[in-house]
């Protein structure tokens, strides 16, 4: 699933994990028109809130910086990683036919969900050990960022085996300003899976990055509710802000089905301005 698109012009591969204390994002950028490769490191911990950059040659870097399905290692600044990943075979690939098949919107994307990790992170002196620790792994490519979106993504929460991955989002069509709405919902439960894709499902947020809640409105099943409050976001580039420490209760119907405490990644990107030129 992380098989590199030299043909796209954009290109990202990230993994994102929480480990006690400390929470963990990295991202490796291609964006090919520029030849412009990027490393991007956010992480909490006790130490700091930091959100690092770095230009590579390449987007990977087998030895000193590289993601698979089954290892990740890598240093930025002072923060570093060792880790190896088992990768469950649930995967995340959100598609309304026949958009992928005519790459009408922006961006192929996807997930590993239920990924864990066991290893160690380093930041400055401090180092946390991590013993299949739950995360996620994702790859996404395409002719340009899109415009606009809501990602959610928890997988600790005060009940087992819960996980959730949302995004809400809009796209341009064939790469023009003609805006199409996409979102999609996926919910694990032990071995009970949810997978909800707007349209034709009905999708809609409301708020601020500080607070925000989304609605799922299937055909013929229960609303979902993602109700959500950020702190200690950073500022990734791009007009994407993110925090990986916010709180997630998840509702279905009248009932709260799961709650998350300072472990749900929260992330936001503002549409940019119409008369901008496409940063990617």
């Amino acid at each position: 699933m992380l098989s590199p698109h030299p043909s796209a012009a954009l290109e990202y591969w990230f993994f994102k994990v929480n480990a006690g204390s400390v929470a963990l994002l990295v991202d490796w950028i291609a964006r090919r028109r520029r030849s412009e490769y990027m490393l991007r490191v956010s992480i909490h911990s006790p130490r700091q809130r930091a959100v690092l950059f770095e230009q590579l040659p390449a987007p990977m870097l087998e030895q000193q910086n590289f993601i698979t399905t089954r290892r990740t290692v890598g240093h930025l600044g002072d923060v570093a990683w060792a880790l190896d990943i088992d990768c469950d075979d649930a995967r995340i690939e959100p598609d309304i036919f026949p958009a992928r098949l005519l790459q009408m919107t922006d961006l192929t994307i996807i997930s590993a969900p239920l990924a864990t990790f066991t290893g160690r992170i380093d930041h400055g002196p401090l180092r946390v050990e991590l013993d299949h620790a739950p995360g996620m792994i994702s790859h996404y490519w395409g002719r340009q960022l899109l415009p606009e979106w809501w990602w959610v993504s928890a997988n600790q929460f005060d009940r087992r085996d819960i996980a959730v991955e949302c995004v809400v989002s809009r796209s341009n069509l064939w790469g023009m300003p003609l805006r199409l709405p996409l979102a999609f919902l996926y919910l694990r439960h032990g071995k009970a899976r949810k997978f909800i894709i707007s349209p034709p499902a009905m999708a809609q947020v409301k708020g601020t990055p500080e607070k925000f809640e989304i609605q799922f409105r299937p055909i013929a099943s229960k609303t979902i509710t993602l109700r959500a409050q950020g702190r200690d976001y950073g500022d990734l580039g791009d007009g994407i802000v993110n925090t990986l420490v916010g709180d997630l209760d998840i509702w279905e119907g009248d009932q709260l089905y799961a709650r998350a405490i300072g472990a749900a990644g929260l992330e936001r990107r503002v549409p940019p301005p119409a008369a901008s030129h496409p940063t990617e």
